[in-house]
């Protein structure tokens, strides 16, 4: 039986929306504005340190303007700092602070406890292959 294309594109939809569910609750409660990558953009600096905005947004995958009034958010309730880039003067390191730490620590839990749900009941092989097909729909989806 052939499946349906749609049904792959509808239930891909549904997993969004049911993450949603689990994670804005849980990112309101830190005081995070759902749906503007400050979640996304605080573990990314945990994790890699200081970045510029440009690869911020790049690694993040938002646009450099919501991005920057993101940074304005965080940088106004004391996570990250924008600092004088030494390598080029009129660009700016976004650095996360203490304060921004212990925020993207929780974060990392979050997520962590996400995938642990997520991942319930499949196997590394399973994992795997879904893994490489989803990368062949992301690179079909940005040949368009």
């Amino acid at each position: 039986m052939e499946m349906e294309k749609s049904k792959i594109r509808e239930i891909l939809h549904s997993m969004d929306i049911e993450r949603r569910k689990i994670v804005r609750p849980k990112f309101q409660e830190l005081g995070l504005t759902v749906g503007e990558g400050q979640a996304k953009i605080l573990k990314c600096l945990l994790e890699q340190g200081s970045m510029t905005q440009r690869e911020l947004a790049d690694r993040c995958l938002l646009d450099v303007t919501t991005m920057s009034r993101t940074l304005d958010k965080l940088q106004g309730a004391g996570y990250l700092l924008r600092t004088v880039n030494p390598s080029c003067r009129r660009s700016f390191l976004i650095c996360i602070t203490e304060k921004g730490k212990e925020k993207a620590a929780s974060v990392q839990k979050i997520f962590s406890d996400l995938d642990e749900q997520i991942w319930q009941g499949i196997s590394e092989d399973e994992m795997e292959v879904l893994y490489h097909t989803l990368q062949k729909i992301t690179k079909n989806l940005k040949n368009d």
